[in-house]
């Protein structure tokens, strides 16, 4: 039998350059030129090493043994207690929390990765199972109590003009409520002090009635915590900082999702609620601009038109979205609670403070955007009449509680004088 001839190996010669096969077996000096081992016959060109898609945080997507894929992400740490007699130069040992769900494909897996938040993590079995959601809104449970409450019709009436308040919220699951939303609805409004503490009443009995029928957990009626201020008095929160804008704009182009998503809630001004309505169909790519809002005859169906500082971003959601909602979960909706905890962790990666007072209130929430599109509006000329167009108001009064007076600002006019 005719047997191949045993390579011959290269001898090495001195003043030649060298180098080591990359072949672990073999790790043989050969030339530094050569294409293939003279020794193993391994192909010498080394394969650039990829980069990483995504930073720190932002989660991997990886494909199963059953060929479904799975999308990680790390939404914080634990520590281990020590033991009593533990010693004093102990470490309590620190444990990753991730969360990870399944999806068919690995662009379903990709799509989702930005909008796994810690309220997704399931619980571990021989624990105690998340209690059920249910699927009631605000309004549905409003209108299963109006015919239960006897009052006279002069009180109803006065209930269902303080409820309208809270129309940006209707639709929204009881338990997806928050008190910083229900807060922001009667800050919103320019309507009198009668007519907010008709909502916050109207809201209480409502939540008396949904709790022993399990519409909503027990001990959460949201509707004592409201504030009612007076005239002059403000419990408004403040917008996003220049600084802090800034974070979020290098964060929005650096690809993070809902950076993206932020940065265009602050330039175009919706209330959340509005934003996430936001449809392929409410964006008229021609012309550049949204045709939207809800709440109040001002803000529905008005025209807002998109910064240049925020073109390229609404392009990138709008290709995401498809024909579904611009501002939601690659063309599905998002949920305002959904919205509100991608937020939070947002500001927290981003290290932005956002401190919580004693009543369990943000210093900033999704409606802060809001607030930050005032304030860049008071920074730039033009009609008040074209500015209350832009955020769905009809008094200037309204215009000017929302715009926060920075330091600079009044340092601007004071070093003219």
């Amino acid at each position: 039998m005719n047997r191949l001839k045993k390579r011959r190996p290269f001898d090495p010669v001195p003043g030649f350059v060298f180098m080591i096969c990359n072949n672990t077996k073999c790790t043989r000096a050969i030339p530094e030129d050569a294409v293939f081992c003279p020794y193993c016959g391994r192909k010498q060109e080394r394969p650039k090493r990829k980069t990483k898609s995504r930073g720190n945080g932002l989660g991997s997507v990886y494909k199963l043994s059953s060929g479904k894929w799975a999308a990680v992400k790390t939404v914080g740490w634990v520590l281990d207690p020590l033991p009593p007699d533990a010693p004093p130069d102990a470490v309590p040992r620190k444990r990753r929390r991730t969360v990870s769900r399944q999806f068919s494909t690995r662009k379903d897996a990709l799509a989702a990765l930005p909008f796994l938040t810690a309220a997704d993590r399931r619980p571990k079995q021989g624990t105690a199972t998340q209690r059920k959601k249910t699927a009631v809104t605000l309004k549905e449970l409003y209108d299963q109590w109006e015919p239960t409450h006897q009052k006279s019709r002069s009180t109803m009436n006065c209930y269902r003009s303080g409820f309208r308040l809270f129309a940006p919220l209707w639709n929204v699951a009881m338990e997806d409520l928050d008190v910083d939303d229900l807060q922001d609805c009667l800050d919103d409004s320019d309507a009198g002090r009668r007519t907010r503490e008709n909502a916050r009443a109207a809201l209480g009995l409502v939540y008396k009635y949904g709790i022993p029928r399990d519409a909503v957990p027990k001990d959460r009626n949201l509707a004592q915590f409201l504030r009612i201020t007076d005239p002059g008095e403000s419990s408004k929160k403040p917008g996003l900082s220049l600084a802090e804008l800034d974070l979020v704009r290098a964060a929005a182009e650096g690809g993070d999702v809902v950076a993206r998503i932020v940065l265009c809630h602050c330039y175009l001004g919706f209330r959340p609620t509005a934003l996430l309505q936001l449809t392929a169909a409410d964006y008229n790519e021609t012309r550049g601009c949204f045709v939207g809002g809800i709440k109040t005859e001002a803000g529905k169906g008005r025209t807002v038109t998109v910064s240049p500082k925020i073109a390229q971003h609404v392009a990138v959601l709008r290709d995401l979205a498809g024909d579904g909602y611009i501002f939601g979960r690659a063309g599905a909706a998002l949920s305002l609670s959904d919205y509100r905890a991608l937020f939070y962790e947002l500001l927290e990666r981003l290290k932005i403070r956002n401190p919580v007072d004693e009543q369990g209130r943000h210093r900033l929430t999704p409606h802060s955007c809001r607030h930050t599109f005032a304030t860049l509006l008071k920074r730039t000329r033009g009609a008040d009449a074209d500015k209350l167009a832009l955020i769905g108001h009809t008094s200037t009064e309204q215009l000017r509680e929302y715009q926060d007076v920075p330091l600079e600002d009044l340092r601007a006019i004071t070093d003219q004088l």
